[in-house]
This record gives C-alpha cells, sequence and structure tokens, in this order.
C-alpha cells in the first residue's frame, strides 16, 4: 500500500495458515533459539491462568455489560481433540447432520446417492461458545470431499438440543453424490494463471493447494496459490489468490498482511500522564542476571510482557529485526520520566494500552485474552522501521504478529510521529487477533472492510473504556500519532480522511459491493454504521462548525437515535463472534448485527426497539438486506 494512505500504520500479520509474511518480519529464528525455554514458560503460564480463570470464574447475571457471563465453556485457542470431545461439538454434529438429510430429501436425493453426498462433507470445529442461558454456538471449518472450503465455515446456534440457526454463507451439502470434478489445469499452470493477476516481483517460489472456493454459493474447485513479493509500488505483499481448476478464471483473492498505513502517527506515559501499571518482582536470576528488581510483565494479564529491542531495524521490504530481548527491567519499580526520549516511557504506554485492551474485553465480553485463552502478549517497542533500507520512511509504524502473538512498535518518524504506541493503536491491532481467533474475517471485499471497521470499533472502544481526561474519547482514529494532531481516520464522517490525491474512505456502500478496494478505505461503511449506532444523527462537538447532521447520512434520512457505544459495542461483538463467517458481506454484516441485537432483547437486556435502530443505522450508509432475507428494515 503507498505511504501517502491516510490509515493507521501497522503491518497486521494474521496468517491463518500458520506463517507469517518474511518479506517483513523474519520471527522464526527468535523462536526456534528459544522455543526449550519460551515453550515451557508459556505451557506453565497458559496453566497458571487458567486454574485461576477457573479459580475466579463470574456469576451469571443479566447486564450489558456481562452477556457472556459465566460461560460454560469457551474455547479460545483449545486445541482440536479436545474441542471435538466437547458435548456442544457432538451435539452440533448430530444437528448438522439431520439439517443435511433434509436438505439432501428436499432435493430429491435418496438411498445411496444420499448417503455419498452426505459422506462427503465435513466439519471441524474451531471454536465453542456456551452462554449462561444455555445457548450454544458452535463456529466449523467445511471440507468437502478431503478439500477445505474457502468461504464455507458455519456457526451453528442451538438451545435445549435444539438447532436454532445456521450462520452461512453457503448452503449445507455441497454435492448431489456425484463423483468429484477433476482439474483440468495442473499446478504449474494455475500459478502461471494466477500470475497474469499479480502485478509485481516475486520473493519466494509460489506455492499451490487444491481447495474449494465458495462465492455467491457457488463452490468451485479450485486452486490456491500463495504469492509471496512486492507489488509495483515496491510494498511487501503475501496474497492468496483462487483460480478456477477447470479454466484458470481468477475466482478470488485474499491478503495475508493487514496494514494500517503509514501516517504521521509515568510510570510516565507519552499521551497519559501518569498511570498504574502492573510489574512483576524478580530476583537476580529470573532478570538476567541484571539484579532484583522489577520486570515489565504482567503476571496478573496472563504472563503479557514489554520489551525494549534496542532499536532493531524492521525493513518494510527486507524484513530482519532481533525480537530476543528479555522484558524490560527497573531496580526500583518508578518507570519513565518527563523527558519524551525516554525510552521507559514508550514501554509504559504499550505496557498500558496492552492491559486496558485485555480488561475491556475481560469486563465486557468475558473474554480473558485476545485468544480466550488466558495467554498475555509480547509487545516490543523501540524498533526502527525503514523502506528499502532508508531510515526517514515508514517509521510510523505498527503491527500485530498473530503466529507470535506479540506486537511491535515503531519509534515514528522525527519531526513527524510520536513512537506508534497510542491506546487505540493497542486496541486496534490486538482486535484483529480476536477477529482471527473467530469470524475469520477475509482481508479481501467487504470482508476485508469489516476486519478493519472490527478493529477501528473496538480500538475506539478501549479508548472509551479508559476514559482518560488526557485524552477523552472521541471517534477519531490515531489522533495521537500523528504531532499535528490530524487524525487518521473519522468515524463520523469516514471521507474527512480523503488526501491531496483523492483517496479516502467510504461513507456510504456502493451498490454491488466492494472487490479490490484498500479495506481501510471500505471500511469506512462499518466504521461510519457503528457511530450512528452508538450516536445517533449527532455532529461530535469538534466539527459542528463545518458538519451538519444531514451530513452524518447517505439516505436523507432525519432524527437518528443512538443506542450508546456500550450496547453498540456489545452488537458487534456479539455478531462478530456468534454470525460472521470468513466471506461475509455488509448485507450479511447487518443481518448479524440485527440478529445479535434481538438476542439481546430476548434476554430482557435491550428494549424491542433497538433491532429497528441497527436497521435504521445500516440504510444510513445505503447497506440493504440480502435477496431473499426477512429481516426487519427501517420502516415497516
Amino acid at each position: 500500500m503507498s505511504i501517502k494512505h491516510k490509515v493507521l500504520t501497522a503491518s497486521i500479520l494474521l496468517a491463518i495458515t500458520g506463517t507469517t509474511a518474511t518479506a517483513l518480519v523474519t520471527a522464526q529464528r527468535d523462536r526456534d533459539a528459544a522455543d526449550a525455554t519460551a515453550g515451557t514458560r508459556a505451557g506453565a503460564q497458559a496453566a497458571t491462568a487458567t486454574a485461576r480463570n477457573a479459580a475466579h470464574a463470574p456469576t451469571a447475571r443479566a447486564s450489558l455489560e456481562h452477556p457472556f457471563a459465566d460461560a460454560a465453556a469457551r474455547s479460545g485457542a483449545t486445541p482440536t481433540a479436545q474441542l471435538e470431545r466437547h458435548p456442544a461439538v457432538e451435539r452440533a454434529r448430530g444437528l448438522l447432520q439431520a439439517d443435511k438429510a433434509r436438505n439432501a430429501a428436499a432435493r430429491g436425493l435418496s438411498g445411496a446417492g444420499a448417503d455419498t453426498a452426505l459422506a462427503a462433507e465435513s466439519y471441524q470445529p474451531r471454536d465453542v461458545i456456551v452462554e449462561a442461558d444455555g445457548s450454544e454456538h458452535v463456529r466449523f471449518q467445511r471440507d468437502y470431499q478431503g478439500l477445505p472450503v474457502i468461504g464455507g465455515d458455519l456457526v451453528t446456534h442451538a438451545r435445549n438440543g435444539l438447532l436454532t440457526s445456521i450462520s452461512k454463507t453457503l448452503d449445507l451439502t455441497l454435492g448431489n453424490g456425484a463423483a468429484a470434478p477433476k482439474a483440468k489445469l495442473s499446478s504449474a499452470q494455475a500459478i502461471a494463471d494466477a500470475g497474469t493477476h499479480f502485478a509485481g516481483r516475486f520473493l519466494e517460489q509460489p506455492k499451490s493447494r487444491m481447495v474449494y472456493f465458495a462465492k455467491d454459493n457457488q463452490p468451485t474447485l479450485a486452486f490456491e496459490v500463495t504469492f509471496r513479493g512486492l507489488n509495483q509500488a515496491q510494498r511487501p505483499v503475501h496474497e492468496l489468490l483462487y483460480v478456477d481448476a477447470g479454466n484458470g478464471d481468477l475466482l478470488g483473492r485474499d491478503s495475508r498482511i493487514y496494514s494500517a498505513e503509514s501516517t504521521e502517527a509515568e510510570g510516565y506515559t507519552i499521551t497519559r500522564g501518569k498511570v498504574t501499571i502492573t510489574t512483576a518482582k524478580v530476583g537476580a536470576e529470573e532478570s538476567d542476571g541484571r539484579g532484583p528488581g522489577y520486570l515489565l510483565r504482567d503476571d496478573k494479564r496472563g504472563g503479557g510482557s514489554t520489551h525494549n529491542t534496542g532499536g532493531t531495524v524492521v525493513d518494510l521490504i527486507f524484513g530482519g529485526g532481533d525480537f530476543s530481548a528479555p522484558a524490560m527491567f527497573d531496580a526500583d519499580n518508578v518507570w519513565g520520566n518527563e523527558q519524551m526520549t525516554n525510552i521507559e516511557r514508550t514501554g509504559v504506554e504499550a505496557h498500558y494500552g496492552v492491559a486496558r485492551t485485555w480488561d475491556y474485553y475481560k469486563k465486557f465480553y468475558d473474554r480473558v485474552g485476545i485468544f480466550g485463552d488466558g495467554v498475555g502478549v509480547q509487545s516490543f517497542v523501540n524498533v526502527t522501521f525503514t523502506y528499502f533500507g532508508f531510515i526517514d520512511v515508514g517509521g510510523t509504524n505498527a503491527f500485530w504478529d498473530g503466529d507470535a502473538k506479540r506486537m511491535v512498535y515503531g519509534n515514528g518518524d522525527f519531526g513527524v510521529s510520536n513512537p506508534v504506541v497510542a491506546i487505540d493503536v493497542a486496541g486496534h491491532e490486538m482486535s484483529h487477533g480476536v477477529t482471527q481467533a473467530t469470524s475469520g474475517l477475509l482481508y479481501s471485499g467487504d470482508a476485508g472492510g469489516l476486519n478493519e471497521a472490527t478493529s477501528d470499533i473496538h480500538g475506539t472502544l478501549v479508548e472509551f473504556f479508559d476514559n482518560s481526561p488526557k485524552d477523552p474519547p472521541d471517534y477519531l482514529i490515531g489522533e495521537n500519532v500523528m504531532l499535528d494532531g490530524k487524525p487518521l481516520r473519522y468515524m463520523f464522517k469516514p471521507s474527512l480522511d480523503t488526501d491531496a490525491d483523492g483517496n479516502g474512505s467510504f461513507d456510504c456502500y456502493p451498490a454491488g459491493g466492494f472487490d479490490g478496494e484498500d479495506p481501510h478505505y471500505t471500511s469506512g461503511i462499518g466504521n461510519h454504521f457503528f457511530y450512528l449506532l452508538a450516536e445517533g444523527q449527532k455532529v461530535p462537538k469538534s466539527h459542528r462548525k463545518t458538519v451538519l447532521p444531514s451530513d452524518l447520512v447517505c439516505n436523507g434520512a432525519t432524527g437518528l437515535k443512538g443506542l450508546t457505544p456500550t450496547v453498540a459495542g456489545q452488537i458487534w461483538y456479539r455478531a462478530n463472534t456468534l454470525y460472521l463467517t470468513s466471506q461475509a458481506s455488509y448485507p450479511d454484516a447487518r443481518v448479524a448485527t440485527q440478529t445479535a441485537a434481538q438476542d439481546l432483547v430476548d434476554r430482557g437486556l435491550l428494549k424491542a426497539s433497538a433491532v429497528k435502530t441497527v436497521a435504521c443505522a445500516w440504510e444510513a450508509v445505503n447497506v440493504g438486506l440480502p435477496e431473499g432475507s426477512d429481516a426487519a428494515r427501517c420502516k415497516q
């Protein structure tokens, strides 16, 4: 992506395949060297966190602060083998099988043909949530005839042993019992055909595998081709291209580098003055010989720690970087001072942001850790980002590495931006981890915009949760990153970020949706909807001289009312974790959020009118319902 884009700088690595984009960060070397000790410690931390969570399990209560309270099970990063044995998974499989049989019968399949069709499709559990009222939600990845179905993931919803609904973008029972289609292309031909859609140069040999690619309810035998390299703007690319195995046509694509891009971005902190943080008192041995004192490690939050890399260099093209530094150490447990150049101050800000993000997810959603496993994350500060070796370009950067579960914070660009450790940066980036662990939203089309909007929304809500008088909460993204104070994004009127070249976020959803646009710009639809849902048609005080209430909507609506940020957050979180699937569109998100709102109405947590409020907010940004949907409309 171009450095001129007005978006939050962060190269977020959510490598679902389990590998990280080497063009940005070469992390495996560090992990290999540390595996023997780090693995043991991580296991101990996870066991300790699990025991602590069990000992302090929340009590169920009807409250919007804890609609997920006293959940009987949250898998988070639970191993697949353990998930397979979960009673909710067994029940969900049985309900799915019965539903598939009904579908097969409705299509006229019977006997051996029906048996073959049903046996061809299998499901692997990814997550389980059992709520206090007994409602069970099980997320599955789908395989067909032994091949992964991209976009075929689904979530079953059941209560009292009865299947209430299934969230999916692809109907159950893909086949009709016929033999599997055969690929007409070879792997080499598929790579060559995909290469015609890759404008750049390769840094690695392309790879391919056979999959089914599901789009518009039409699964197609395809090759998934993985490209790593540089695009024409010499920016790093890690893309998956899906090529029809029959004719070589491009079916779709997905990016594995999620970047929130360049902008000009005590304990003492940089933006919040003195704050309270959690540290760990240690002896000389645990401090790596630095003496008895304190580590910037938070054992109350899964052992998350903050590290000073000493200025390690990560080039945005060639990668690199040394992440072997131990947690930051201080002898007297007084961290930082009022000097802006003090590195402890940067460390404190990052450490604080991670802690507040953890607390936010725990308080409002009963989620213990980003991946729901009770394990904290590592944060690395004092990183120098370069671009093709140039130190004055690309410094305003940060990224979330989902594979290593760590944050990497850049030092910023001299005279342009602060170290990129603002609290909404931490909230934004780590929320990509939550999406990775739940809905798995792809990084293209509408789903890419929903992915980015989810991180903007939760980054903003972390800021509201923190509620610092030195940085009052607002609907501006990254306003503390740049020295000139100009925000990177505006949730209430996304197009305000448009630059001199005409690049900017979308206010209104276009007919036909998105296909190929930058997810940071298409996120404007989700951000815009969320603002209207939270605040209604109310212009922020900061922009009342230049923006009118009529400017906040796309359909001429007047008098829209909001539900408050907390309620809007509950609806969005529930939709993302329970109802959205990997290739969801904005119309799908509308149905998901209206369903989530109805769930809260049914539990007595919201008034019935809330569902209509959700519908009206979507219509105000031009997002309609999927064809055939009977979900509520704004005016009925």
